[in-house]
Protein backbone atom coordinates (compact mmCIF):
# COMPACT_ATOMS: atom_id res chain seq x y z
CA UNK A 1 0.00 0.00 0.00
CA UNK A 2 1.18 3.47 -0.80
CA UNK A 3 2.77 5.89 2.07
CA UNK A 4 0.55 8.96 2.50
CA UNK A 5 3.57 11.90 3.10
CA UNK A 6 1.37 14.90 1.16
CA UNK A 7 -1.93 15.51 3.04
CA UNK A 8 -4.15 17.46 0.58
CA UNK A 9 -5.46 20.81 2.21
CA UNK A 10 -9.28 21.13 3.51
CA UNK A 11 -9.73 23.65 0.82
CA UNK A 12 -8.37 21.63 -2.05
CA UNK A 13 -10.86 18.96 -1.09
CA UNK A 14 -13.95 21.72 -1.27
CA UNK A 15 -12.60 22.72 -4.76
CA UNK A 16 -12.72 19.33 -6.17
CA UNK A 17 -16.06 18.36 -3.99
CA UNK A 18 -17.53 21.18 -5.17
CA UNK A 19 -16.28 20.59 -8.98
CA UNK A 20 -17.74 16.97 -9.26
CA UNK A 21 -20.69 18.21 -7.17
CA UNK A 22 -21.45 20.95 -9.76
CA UNK A 23 -21.64 18.25 -11.88
CA UNK A 24 -19.60 17.83 -14.19
CA UNK A 25 -20.81 17.72 -17.81
CA UNK A 26 -18.33 17.98 -20.39
CA UNK A 27 -14.35 18.29 -21.41
CA UNK A 28 -14.28 22.01 -20.10
CA UNK A 29 -15.47 21.23 -16.67
CA UNK A 30 -12.72 18.54 -16.30
CA UNK A 31 -10.23 20.58 -17.97
CA UNK A 32 -11.32 23.07 -14.96
CA UNK A 33 -10.81 20.41 -12.48
CA UNK A 34 -7.12 19.51 -13.15
CA UNK A 35 -6.16 23.16 -14.42
CA UNK A 36 -8.08 25.30 -12.22
CA UNK A 37 -8.55 23.45 -8.71
CA UNK A 38 -5.74 21.32 -9.07
CA UNK A 39 -2.69 22.91 -10.55
CA UNK A 40 -2.22 21.10 -13.67
CA UNK A 41 -0.73 22.73 -17.04
CA UNK A 42 -3.47 23.16 -19.63
CA UNK A 43 -2.64 20.92 -23.01
CA UNK A 44 -5.64 20.10 -25.37
CA UNK A 45 -3.45 18.83 -28.00
CA UNK A 46 -4.88 15.69 -30.29
CA UNK A 47 -3.31 12.35 -30.04
CA UNK A 48 -2.90 11.78 -34.09
CA UNK A 49 -4.68 8.18 -34.62
CA UNK A 50 -1.55 6.71 -36.20
CA UNK A 51 -0.01 3.11 -36.74
CA UNK A 52 3.11 3.94 -34.83
CA UNK A 53 1.10 5.08 -31.63
CA UNK A 54 -1.87 2.47 -31.79
CA UNK A 55 -0.66 -0.57 -34.23
CA UNK A 56 -3.13 -1.44 -36.42
CA UNK A 57 -5.57 -3.50 -34.18
CA UNK A 58 -8.37 -2.55 -32.20
CA UNK A 59 -6.48 0.31 -30.81
CA UNK A 60 -6.17 2.34 -33.69
CA UNK A 61 -9.55 1.82 -34.40
CA UNK A 62 -10.49 3.12 -31.21
CA UNK A 63 -8.51 5.72 -31.75
CA UNK A 64 -10.32 6.97 -35.22
CA UNK A 65 -13.61 7.13 -33.48
CA UNK A 66 -12.65 8.61 -29.85
CA UNK A 67 -9.84 10.79 -31.11
CA UNK A 68 -8.18 11.13 -27.85
CA UNK A 69 -6.36 13.80 -26.45
CA UNK A 70 -3.92 15.66 -24.13
CA UNK A 71 -5.69 17.35 -21.90
CA UNK A 72 -3.62 18.88 -19.14
CA UNK A 73 -0.36 17.53 -17.86
CA UNK A 74 2.92 18.60 -15.79
CA UNK A 75 6.73 18.19 -15.97
CA UNK A 76 5.73 14.89 -18.82
CA UNK A 77 2.81 13.56 -16.83
CA UNK A 78 -0.35 13.48 -19.23
CA UNK A 79 -3.86 13.80 -18.49
CA UNK A 80 -5.38 12.11 -21.82
CA UNK A 81 -9.15 12.27 -22.40
CA UNK A 82 -10.89 10.27 -24.77
CA UNK A 83 -15.12 10.54 -25.49
CA UNK A 84 -16.58 6.59 -25.98
CA UNK A 85 -19.89 5.98 -27.98
CA UNK A 86 -21.95 3.38 -27.05
CA UNK A 87 -24.52 3.09 -24.32
CA UNK A 88 -21.94 2.14 -21.26
CA UNK A 89 -17.97 2.84 -20.57
CA UNK A 90 -16.61 -1.27 -20.73
CA UNK A 91 -13.66 -1.51 -19.56
CA UNK A 92 -12.74 -3.35 -22.48
CA UNK A 93 -12.48 -0.51 -24.73
CA UNK A 94 -10.41 1.55 -22.13
CA UNK A 95 -8.27 -1.41 -21.39
CA UNK A 96 -7.25 -1.49 -25.09
CA UNK A 97 -6.93 2.22 -25.18
CA UNK A 98 -4.73 2.88 -22.41
CA UNK A 99 -2.64 -0.45 -22.47
CA UNK A 100 -1.26 1.63 -26.18
CA UNK A 101 -1.36 4.64 -25.55
CA UNK A 102 0.80 3.70 -22.04
CA UNK A 103 3.21 2.96 -24.80
CA UNK A 104 3.96 6.25 -25.85
CA UNK A 105 2.84 8.04 -22.46
CA UNK A 106 3.67 6.08 -19.91
CA UNK A 107 2.91 8.49 -16.82
CA UNK A 108 -0.74 9.29 -17.74
CA UNK A 109 -4.38 9.27 -16.22
CA UNK A 110 -7.28 8.65 -18.34
CA UNK A 111 -10.59 10.38 -18.30
CA UNK A 112 -12.78 8.34 -20.17
CA UNK A 113 -16.33 10.34 -21.48
CA UNK A 114 -19.78 8.36 -22.50
CA UNK A 115 -20.10 10.71 -25.65
CA UNK A 116 -23.65 10.46 -25.71
CA UNK A 117 -24.52 11.85 -21.81
CA UNK A 118 -21.75 14.62 -22.60
CA UNK A 119 -23.54 18.13 -21.57
CA UNK A 120 -26.75 16.38 -19.39
CA UNK A 121 -28.16 18.84 -16.96
CA UNK A 122 -27.49 15.98 -14.16
CA UNK A 123 -23.75 15.39 -15.29
CA UNK A 124 -21.90 13.05 -17.96
CA UNK A 125 -20.99 9.49 -16.94
CA UNK A 126 -17.03 9.82 -17.27
CA UNK A 127 -14.02 6.90 -16.08
CA UNK A 128 -11.23 8.77 -14.00
CA UNK A 129 -8.84 6.08 -14.55
CA UNK A 130 -5.69 5.15 -12.85
CA UNK A 131 -3.72 2.18 -14.59
CA UNK A 132 -0.89 0.59 -12.42
CA UNK A 133 1.65 -2.37 -13.44
CA UNK A 134 2.30 -5.03 -11.35
CA UNK A 135 5.85 -5.56 -10.02
CA UNK A 136 7.44 -7.01 -13.24
CA UNK A 137 5.30 -4.56 -15.52
CA UNK A 138 2.56 -7.18 -16.35
CA UNK A 139 -0.82 -7.60 -15.62
CA UNK A 140 -1.80 -3.93 -15.82
CA UNK A 141 -4.19 -3.24 -12.74
CA UNK A 142 -7.26 -0.49 -13.80
CA UNK A 143 -8.45 1.51 -11.31
CA UNK A 144 -11.51 4.15 -11.55
CA UNK A 145 -13.62 7.13 -9.58
CA UNK A 146 -16.49 6.83 -11.44
CA UNK A 147 -18.36 10.36 -12.49
CA UNK A 148 -21.96 10.81 -13.22
CA UNK A 149 -26.18 11.21 -11.95
CA UNK A 150 -26.35 9.39 -8.31
CA UNK A 151 -22.36 9.57 -7.80
CA UNK A 152 -21.40 10.80 -4.07
CA UNK A 153 -18.38 12.72 -4.24
CA UNK A 154 -16.62 13.20 -0.62
CA UNK A 155 -14.31 10.16 -0.80
CA UNK A 156 -13.43 11.03 -4.47
CA UNK A 157 -12.80 14.58 -4.01
CA UNK A 158 -10.83 13.90 -0.84
CA UNK A 159 -8.67 11.10 -2.90
CA UNK A 160 -8.32 13.40 -5.88
CA UNK A 161 -7.25 16.41 -4.01
CA UNK A 162 -3.52 14.16 -3.27
CA UNK A 163 -2.89 15.39 -6.90
CA UNK A 164 -3.41 19.03 -6.15
CA UNK A 165 -0.05 20.90 -6.71
CA UNK A 166 -1.24 24.44 -6.81
CA UNK A 167 1.18 24.91 -3.77
CA UNK A 168 3.74 22.52 -5.11
CA UNK A 169 4.21 23.39 -8.95
CA UNK A 170 8.34 22.04 -8.61
CA UNK A 171 6.85 18.39 -7.83
CA UNK A 172 8.89 15.88 -9.56
CA UNK A 173 7.43 12.71 -11.58
CA UNK A 174 8.14 10.52 -9.07
CA UNK A 175 6.67 12.25 -6.02
CA UNK A 176 3.32 12.62 -8.20
CA UNK A 177 3.47 9.11 -9.02
CA UNK A 178 3.44 8.38 -5.45
CA UNK A 179 0.58 11.06 -5.04
CA UNK A 180 -1.41 9.18 -8.05
CA UNK A 181 -0.87 5.52 -6.50
CA UNK A 182 -2.03 7.17 -3.23
CA UNK A 183 -4.92 8.51 -4.58
CA UNK A 184 -6.34 5.18 -6.17
CA UNK A 185 -5.88 3.11 -3.43
CA UNK A 186 -8.96 0.86 -3.24
CA UNK A 187 -7.67 -0.94 -0.39
CA UNK A 188 -7.33 2.64 1.86
CA UNK A 189 -10.69 3.62 1.40
CA UNK A 190 -11.74 -0.01 1.78
CA UNK A 191 -9.78 0.59 5.25
CA UNK A 192 -11.87 3.68 6.03
CA UNK A 193 -15.13 2.34 5.29
CA UNK A 194 -14.46 -0.59 7.65
CA UNK A 195 -12.88 1.15 10.24
CA UNK A 196 -16.37 3.83 10.02
CA UNK A 197 -18.50 1.07 10.07
CA UNK A 198 -17.25 -0.77 13.15
CA UNK A 199 -17.72 2.61 14.72
CA UNK A 200 -21.33 2.65 13.53
CA UNK A 201 -21.98 -0.78 14.62
CA UNK A 202 -20.61 -0.56 18.15
CA UNK A 203 -22.84 2.56 18.51
CA UNK A 204 -25.95 0.53 17.41
CA UNK A 205 -24.72 -2.51 19.17
CA UNK A 206 -24.83 -0.44 22.89
CA UNK A 207 -27.97 0.76 21.71
CA UNK A 208 -29.77 -1.90 21.34
CA UNK A 209 -28.17 -4.08 24.55
CA UNK A 210 -29.40 -0.86 26.21
CA UNK A 211 -33.03 -2.20 25.86
CA UNK A 212 -32.69 -5.13 25.54
CA UNK A 213 -29.73 -6.34 28.35
CA UNK A 214 -29.65 -9.35 25.77
CA UNK A 215 -25.74 -8.92 24.35
CA UNK A 216 -26.02 -12.03 21.74
CA UNK A 217 -29.41 -10.08 20.24
CA UNK A 218 -27.86 -6.59 20.04
CA UNK A 219 -24.64 -7.96 18.16
CA UNK A 220 -26.67 -10.11 15.96
CA UNK A 221 -29.75 -8.00 15.04
CA UNK A 222 -27.02 -4.99 14.76
CA UNK A 223 -25.05 -6.61 12.23
CA UNK A 224 -28.24 -8.00 10.28
CA UNK A 225 -29.70 -4.47 10.11
CA UNK A 226 -26.52 -2.79 8.90
CA UNK A 227 -26.50 -5.35 6.18
CA UNK A 228 -29.83 -4.70 4.93
CA UNK A 229 -28.70 -1.17 5.07
CA UNK A 230 -25.88 -1.56 2.84
CA UNK A 231 -27.97 -3.41 0.62
CA UNK A 232 -30.11 -1.00 0.05
CA UNK A 233 -27.46 1.15 -1.32
CA UNK A 234 -26.59 -1.06 -3.83
CA UNK A 235 -30.05 -2.12 -4.87
CA UNK A 236 -30.47 2.05 -5.50
CA UNK A 237 -27.72 2.12 -7.87
CA UNK A 238 -29.94 0.13 -10.43
CA UNK A 239 -32.24 3.39 -10.52
CA UNK A 240 -34.57 -0.10 -8.42
CA UNK A 241 -36.26 2.03 -6.24
CA UNK A 242 -38.64 5.24 -7.73
CA UNK A 243 -35.58 5.19 -10.75
CA UNK A 244 -33.85 7.40 -8.41
CA UNK A 245 -30.05 6.67 -7.07
CA UNK A 246 -30.25 8.67 -4.17
CA UNK A 247 -33.62 7.13 -3.14
CA UNK A 248 -32.58 6.48 0.75
CA UNK A 249 -31.54 9.85 1.54
CA UNK A 250 -34.76 11.33 -0.03
CA UNK A 251 -36.86 8.44 1.61
CA UNK A 252 -35.48 10.04 4.59
CA UNK A 253 -35.35 13.60 4.10
CA UNK A 254 -39.23 12.87 3.15
CA UNK A 255 -39.76 11.41 6.55
CA UNK A 256 -38.45 14.42 8.32
CA UNK A 257 -39.84 16.83 5.29
CA UNK A 258 -43.32 15.49 6.68
CA UNK A 259 -43.23 15.79 10.42
CA UNK A 260 -43.84 12.18 11.59
CA UNK A 261 -44.44 11.55 14.50
CA UNK A 262 -40.61 11.46 16.91
CA UNK A 263 -38.93 8.14 16.51
CA UNK A 264 -40.86 6.65 13.83
CA UNK A 265 -38.72 6.23 11.00
CA UNK A 266 -37.91 2.48 11.69
CA UNK A 267 -41.34 1.10 12.72
CA UNK A 268 -43.17 3.41 10.24
CA UNK A 269 -40.95 3.68 7.47
CA UNK A 270 -37.80 1.51 6.91
CA UNK A 271 -39.75 -2.11 8.31
CA UNK A 272 -42.38 -0.72 5.43
CA UNK A 273 -39.74 -0.85 2.85
CA UNK A 274 -37.72 -4.19 4.10
CA UNK A 275 -40.26 -6.30 5.03
CA UNK A 276 -43.60 -5.21 2.76
CA UNK A 277 -42.01 -3.89 -0.68
CA UNK A 278 -38.94 -5.79 -0.83
CA UNK A 279 -41.62 -8.76 -0.40
CA UNK A 280 -44.37 -7.42 -2.53
CA UNK A 281 -46.84 -7.32 0.29
CA UNK A 282 -46.68 -3.26 -0.32
CA UNK A 283 -50.75 -2.32 -0.34
CA UNK A 284 -50.37 1.24 -0.77
CA UNK A 285 -52.74 2.11 1.97
CA UNK A 286 -49.89 4.10 3.75
CA UNK A 287 -51.12 6.87 3.44
CA UNK A 288 -48.74 8.84 5.38
CA UNK A 289 -45.95 8.35 2.49
CA UNK A 290 -45.90 11.13 -0.11
CA UNK A 291 -47.62 10.40 -3.55
CA UNK A 292 -43.75 9.51 -5.16
CA UNK A 293 -42.61 7.10 -2.01
CA UNK A 294 -45.38 4.85 -2.98
CA UNK A 295 -45.34 4.81 -6.59
CA UNK A 296 -41.41 3.37 -5.24
CA UNK A 297 -42.45 1.20 -2.87
CA UNK A 298 -45.05 -0.52 -5.10
CA UNK A 299 -42.34 -1.11 -8.01
CA UNK A 300 -39.79 -2.21 -5.84
CA UNK A 301 -37.79 -5.28 -6.51
CA UNK A 302 -38.71 -9.04 -4.98
CA UNK A 303 -36.27 -10.05 -2.88
CA UNK A 304 -35.99 -13.86 -2.02
CA UNK A 305 -33.06 -13.96 -0.50
CA UNK A 306 -34.13 -14.01 2.66
CA UNK A 307 -32.52 -11.19 4.31
CA UNK A 308 -35.84 -8.74 3.91
CA UNK A 309 -37.73 -11.89 5.44
CA UNK A 310 -38.86 -11.12 9.28
CA UNK A 311 -37.42 -13.64 11.34
CA UNK A 312 -36.35 -14.75 14.77
CA UNK A 313 -33.87 -11.98 15.40
CA UNK A 314 -36.79 -9.19 14.11
CA UNK A 315 -39.33 -10.90 16.54
CA UNK A 316 -37.36 -11.54 19.74
CA UNK A 317 -36.99 -7.81 20.97
CA UNK A 318 -37.72 -4.29 20.14
CA UNK A 319 -35.26 -2.11 18.96
CA UNK A 320 -36.43 1.10 20.21
CA UNK A 321 -34.51 2.92 17.17
CA UNK A 322 -34.49 6.39 17.56
CA UNK A 323 -34.33 9.32 14.78
CA UNK A 324 -30.32 10.34 15.86
CA UNK A 325 -29.22 6.56 14.47
CA UNK A 326 -30.58 7.59 11.49
CA UNK A 327 -29.06 10.96 11.31
CA UNK A 328 -25.94 9.24 11.82
CA UNK A 329 -26.28 7.10 8.89
CA UNK A 330 -27.14 9.73 6.35
CA UNK A 331 -26.70 13.17 7.74
CA UNK A 332 -23.75 13.64 9.78
CA UNK A 333 -21.17 11.09 11.24
CA UNK A 334 -17.96 11.69 13.05
CA UNK A 335 -18.70 15.60 13.56
CA UNK A 336 -19.06 15.99 9.44
CA UNK A 337 -21.49 15.90 7.07
CA UNK A 338 -23.30 13.91 5.35
CA UNK A 339 -23.81 10.48 7.48
CA UNK A 340 -21.76 6.94 7.28
CA UNK A 341 -23.55 5.86 4.45
CA UNK A 342 -23.77 8.79 1.93
CA UNK A 343 -20.29 9.79 2.16
CA UNK A 344 -19.10 6.64 0.07
CA UNK A 345 -20.21 5.40 -3.03
CA UNK A 346 -21.30 2.19 -3.61
CA UNK A 347 -20.89 0.01 -6.62
CA UNK A 348 -22.86 -3.39 -7.07
CA UNK A 349 -20.05 -4.82 -9.82
CA UNK A 350 -17.67 -6.69 -7.55
CA UNK A 351 -13.92 -5.75 -8.46
CA UNK A 352 -12.00 -7.92 -10.55
CA UNK A 353 -8.08 -8.39 -9.51
CA UNK A 354 -7.33 -6.26 -12.96
CA UNK A 355 -10.43 -4.11 -13.08
CA UNK A 356 -11.02 -2.26 -9.35
CA UNK A 357 -13.48 0.83 -8.78
CA UNK A 358 -12.65 2.82 -5.95
CA UNK A 359 -16.12 2.60 -4.47
CA UNK A 360 -17.46 -0.25 -1.64
CA UNK A 361 -18.99 -3.43 -3.54
CA UNK A 362 -20.34 -6.37 -2.10
CA UNK A 363 -17.32 -8.03 -1.01
CA UNK A 364 -17.29 -5.43 1.60
CA UNK A 365 -19.81 -7.91 3.42
CA UNK A 366 -17.35 -10.68 3.26
CA UNK A 367 -15.00 -8.73 5.38
CA UNK A 368 -17.51 -7.57 7.67
CA UNK A 369 -19.01 -11.34 7.91
CA UNK A 370 -15.12 -12.34 8.61
CA UNK A 371 -14.60 -9.78 11.33
CA UNK A 372 -17.88 -8.98 12.93
CA UNK A 373 -19.85 -12.07 12.71
CA UNK A 374 -18.99 -13.09 16.40
CA UNK A 375 -19.00 -11.83 19.74
CA UNK A 376 -15.47 -11.22 21.24
CA UNK A 377 -15.28 -12.86 24.73
CA UNK A 378 -13.22 -12.23 27.73
CA UNK A 379 -9.98 -14.06 27.05
CA UNK A 380 -10.76 -15.19 23.58
CA UNK A 381 -9.14 -12.72 20.58
CA UNK A 382 -11.17 -12.69 17.39
CA UNK A 383 -8.98 -14.54 15.64
CA UNK A 384 -9.91 -17.51 18.01
CA UNK A 385 -13.43 -16.66 17.61
CA UNK A 386 -13.27 -17.10 13.99
CA UNK A 387 -11.49 -20.09 14.06
CA UNK A 388 -13.90 -21.44 16.43
CA UNK A 389 -16.40 -21.02 13.91
CA UNK A 390 -14.60 -22.07 10.99
CA UNK A 391 -14.80 -18.52 9.58
CA UNK A 392 -11.65 -17.26 7.55
CA UNK A 393 -11.86 -14.19 5.30
CA UNK A 394 -9.95 -15.30 1.60
CA UNK A 395 -8.94 -11.81 -0.47
CA UNK A 396 -10.75 -11.25 -3.78
CA UNK A 397 -6.85 -12.34 -5.92
CA UNK A 398 -6.27 -15.49 -3.81
CA UNK A 399 -9.92 -16.27 -4.55
CA UNK A 400 -9.67 -15.63 -8.20
CA UNK A 401 -6.53 -17.60 -8.47
CA UNK A 402 -8.16 -20.83 -6.14
CA UNK A 403 -11.20 -20.59 -8.67
CA UNK A 404 -8.87 -20.34 -12.00
CA UNK A 405 -6.69 -23.28 -10.80
CA UNK A 406 -9.28 -25.37 -9.84
CA UNK A 407 -11.18 -24.94 -12.76
CA UNK A 408 -8.15 -25.59 -14.89
CA UNK A 409 -7.85 -28.36 -13.27
CA UNK A 410 -10.77 -29.72 -13.88
CA UNK A 411 -11.17 -28.97 -17.28
CA UNK A 412 -7.67 -30.64 -18.44
CA UNK A 413 -9.06 -33.69 -16.44
CA UNK A 414 -12.00 -33.95 -18.80
CA UNK A 415 -10.40 -32.90 -22.45
CA UNK A 416 -7.27 -34.14 -22.14
CA UNK A 417 -4.02 -33.49 -19.86
CA UNK A 418 -2.35 -32.78 -22.92
CA UNK A 419 -3.94 -29.56 -23.64
CA UNK A 420 -3.32 -28.82 -19.89
CA UNK A 421 -1.27 -25.35 -20.85
CA UNK A 422 -2.94 -24.57 -23.37
CA UNK A 423 -6.21 -24.23 -21.00
CA UNK A 424 -3.84 -22.54 -18.52
CA UNK A 425 -3.19 -20.19 -21.00
CA UNK A 426 -6.74 -19.55 -22.01
CA UNK A 427 -8.02 -19.45 -18.08
CA UNK A 428 -5.49 -17.18 -16.99
CA UNK A 429 -5.69 -14.47 -19.81
CA UNK A 430 -6.32 -11.25 -18.21
CA UNK A 431 -5.97 -8.65 -21.26
CA UNK A 432 -8.15 -8.57 -24.46
CA UNK A 433 -4.89 -9.18 -26.24
CA UNK A 434 -3.93 -11.91 -24.36
CA UNK A 435 -7.43 -13.06 -24.55
CA UNK A 436 -7.59 -13.02 -28.00
CA UNK A 437 -3.71 -15.16 -28.33
CA UNK A 438 -4.99 -17.88 -26.45
CA UNK A 439 -8.68 -18.10 -28.20
CA UNK A 440 -7.32 -18.14 -31.49
CA UNK A 441 -4.43 -21.46 -30.19
CA UNK A 442 -7.86 -23.16 -28.78
CA UNK A 443 -9.75 -22.35 -31.92
CA UNK A 444 -6.68 -23.45 -34.30
CA UNK A 445 -6.58 -27.69 -32.19
CA UNK A 446 -10.67 -27.24 -32.61
CA UNK A 447 -11.09 -27.68 -29.24
CA UNK A 448 -14.37 -24.52 -28.69
CA UNK A 449 -17.12 -27.05 -29.06
CA UNK A 450 -15.64 -29.63 -26.30
CA UNK A 451 -14.52 -26.97 -23.96
CA UNK A 452 -17.99 -25.03 -24.29
CA UNK A 453 -19.72 -28.59 -23.59
CA UNK A 454 -17.67 -29.01 -20.29
CA UNK A 455 -18.05 -25.46 -19.17
CA UNK A 456 -21.67 -25.92 -18.99
CA UNK A 457 -21.70 -29.26 -17.36
CA UNK A 458 -19.07 -28.13 -14.39
CA UNK A 459 -21.04 -27.66 -11.32
CA UNK A 460 -19.32 -26.25 -8.34
CA UNK A 461 -20.13 -26.25 -4.53
CA UNK A 462 -18.41 -24.58 -1.89
CA UNK A 463 -19.33 -26.76 1.48
CA UNK A 464 -19.15 -23.36 3.47
CA UNK A 465 -19.98 -21.08 1.61
CA UNK A 466 -20.04 -17.70 4.00
CA UNK A 467 -21.11 -14.93 2.73
CA UNK A 468 -20.65 -16.24 -0.84
CA UNK A 469 -16.96 -15.01 -1.99
CA UNK A 470 -16.01 -17.92 -3.72
CA UNK A 471 -19.21 -18.56 -5.63
CA UNK A 472 -19.07 -14.85 -6.62
CA UNK A 473 -15.38 -15.22 -8.18
CA UNK A 474 -16.60 -18.63 -9.81
CA UNK A 475 -19.47 -17.18 -11.75
CA UNK A 476 -17.20 -14.29 -12.71
CA UNK A 477 -14.50 -16.44 -14.61
CA UNK A 478 -17.27 -19.01 -15.72
CA UNK A 479 -19.22 -16.24 -17.14
CA UNK A 480 -16.01 -14.84 -19.07
CA UNK A 481 -14.86 -18.19 -20.09
CA UNK A 482 -18.42 -19.06 -21.40
CA UNK A 483 -18.49 -15.50 -23.06
CA UNK A 484 -15.77 -15.91 -25.06
CA UNK A 485 -16.81 -19.37 -25.95
CA UNK A 486 -20.14 -17.72 -27.56
CA UNK A 487 -18.25 -15.77 -29.51
CA UNK A 488 -16.02 -18.58 -30.81
CA UNK A 489 -19.04 -20.57 -31.51
CA UNK A 490 -21.52 -17.82 -32.90
CA UNK A 491 -23.88 -18.47 -29.82
CA UNK A 492 -26.45 -15.96 -29.39
CA UNK A 493 -26.90 -15.94 -25.53
CA UNK A 494 -27.56 -12.33 -23.56
CA UNK A 495 -25.07 -11.49 -20.53
CA UNK A 496 -27.83 -11.57 -18.48
CA UNK A 497 -29.24 -15.30 -20.09
CA UNK A 498 -25.44 -16.38 -19.18
CA UNK A 499 -25.07 -15.19 -15.78
CA UNK A 500 -28.18 -16.68 -14.58
CA UNK A 501 -28.03 -19.96 -16.36
CA UNK A 502 -24.48 -20.23 -14.84
CA UNK A 503 -25.96 -19.07 -11.05
CA UNK A 504 -29.20 -21.38 -11.90
CA UNK A 505 -27.34 -24.45 -13.10
CA UNK A 506 -24.18 -24.89 -12.03
CA UNK A 507 -22.98 -23.01 -7.96
CA UNK A 508 -24.31 -24.01 -5.18
CA UNK A 509 -23.29 -23.40 -1.97
CA UNK A 510 -24.25 -24.08 2.02
CA UNK A 511 -23.62 -23.12 5.35
CA UNK A 512 -24.52 -23.40 9.22
CA UNK A 513 -25.68 -19.45 9.37
CA UNK A 514 -28.37 -18.90 8.20
CA UNK A 515 -28.10 -15.03 7.08
CA UNK A 516 -24.61 -15.52 5.77
CA UNK A 517 -26.76 -17.69 3.18
CA UNK A 518 -29.11 -14.88 2.88
CA UNK A 519 -26.22 -12.60 2.10
CA UNK A 520 -24.12 -15.19 -0.91
CA UNK A 521 -27.84 -15.45 -2.65
CA UNK A 522 -28.08 -11.55 -2.53
CA UNK A 523 -24.24 -10.86 -3.66
CA UNK A 524 -25.05 -13.31 -6.83
CA UNK A 525 -28.11 -11.60 -7.26
CA UNK A 526 -26.51 -8.26 -7.32
CA UNK A 527 -23.56 -9.81 -9.99
CA UNK A 528 -26.85 -10.68 -12.48
CA UNK A 529 -28.67 -7.54 -12.18
CA UNK A 530 -25.55 -6.07 -13.18
CA UNK A 531 -26.28 -7.33 -16.72
CA UNK A 532 -29.75 -5.32 -16.80
CA UNK A 533 -31.04 -2.31 -17.40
Amino acid sequence: MPTITHMPSPAAQQRVFDRLNAPVKNRDDILRLFVTDLGFDRVEQPIPAREDTFGRGQALDLAKQCRPLRLAGHDGFQIIYAELEGDRLDYTRQRILATKLLETFPDALFIFARKDTLDRPEGAEMHIVNVKSGADGSRRVFRRFKLGPGERYRTASERLALLDITETPDICPLDLRHRLDAAFDVEAVTKRFFEDYKQVFANLQARLYKVSKDNVWAHDYALQLLNRMMFLYFIQRKRWLGGNPSFIADFWRAYKDQRQPKDSFFDRWLKVLFFEAFNKKFHGGHRHFPDDIRAALAQAPYLNGGLFTENRLDDAHDPELTDDFFTLLFDQFDGSEPGFLERYNFTIAESTPLDMEVAVDPEMIGKVYESLVNITSEGLTEDDLRGTAGIFYTPRVEIDLMCRLSLADALANRIGTDHKPLLYDVIFAYDPADKEAADRALADRNLWPELNRHLRDVTVCDPACGSGSFLVGMLLVLDDLQARANTQLGLDETPYERRRRIIGEQLYGVDVMDWAVHVAELRLWLQLVVETE
